[in-house]
Formats: structure tokens, sequence, C-alpha cells
């Protein structure tokens, strides 16, 4: 009965941490095709409905995320950089610069109630899109 209490323990804390593994995983994923879908917008220069650039970006990848990222953690998570076509960091989103997007350090909930993990919220995800904006006569406002 004890070497069943013991090995029953380790094989649940293996099977806690594939699962915590695997959420790690899927949400990197997850984000990482919400700021493509970020990137993809942002070359074509569009905005949605009267909001700048900057914040249409961040509400396309805000609704790629399958609810993972929200409208307020995506202000301020999603980083929106434009570099010029000899690679300064610029402010301007003319057509021809490259856009940057990324989401930086978002914490991976954990699967075991804080009180019993000793670790608490230690695992951050981020990922990063990178695209050369469409040439356009006119940049949207940021």
């Amino acid at each position: 009965m004890i070497e069943f209490s013991l090995c029953f323990l380790l094989f649940l804390g293996t099977i806690v941490g594939f699962g915590q593994m695997a959420m790690a995983v899927w949400i990197k994923t997850t984000l990482h095709h919400a700021v493509r879908e970020g990137a993809r917008f942002a070359i074509t220069g569009q905005t949605i409905g009267g909001a700048g650039q900057d914040s249409s970006i961040q509400q396309v990848i805000s609704r790629s995320t399958a609810g993972v990222l929200s409208t307020a953690q995506a202000a301020s998570l999603v980083s929106i950089e434009f570099f010029d076509q000899a690679g300064a960091p610029t402010a301007s989103n003319a057509g021809g610069n490259t856009v940057v997007i990324s989401v930086r350090n978002y914490p991976v909930p954990m699967l075991v109630p804080a009180p019993v993990s000793y670790v608490r919220n230690a695992l951050t995800v981020s990922a990063q899109a990178v695209a050369r904006l469409e040439p356009y006569t006119t940049a949207p406002a940021r």
C-alpha cells in the first residue's frame, strides 16, 4: 500500500507536469497565430472603425486568440514597433517600413492552485511576427 501511494504521487505529478507544459505550448502557438494575423492586418494599412492603426491591430490580435488574450491584456502586453528601410526605429507607419508585433511575457496560468504551487506565475510565453508594410499613398493614423 505504501509503494502504491508513493508511485501514484509520482505518476500524478508527472501527468500534471505534462498537462502544464501542453497548456504552455498551446498558449504560445495561439499567441503566435494571433501576432501573425496582426502583422497580416498591419501590412494592408487598414483600420477598424474610427480607431487608429495600433488599436486596430490590437483588436485583431485579441480576436484571434480564442479568448486567451483579452482586450485589456492586449493593450498592455502587445508591442507594435516600426522600423524604416535602413532598419532604424521610427514612429512612422509609412509604406515600405517594417512592423514588428509582439506579445511579451504572457503569464501561463498554473494547473495547481496557488497555495500548493510554489512557482506562482513563473512560466511566461512570448510571440513575435515581422512584416514589411505594403506601399500605400497615405499612412493611416496610429
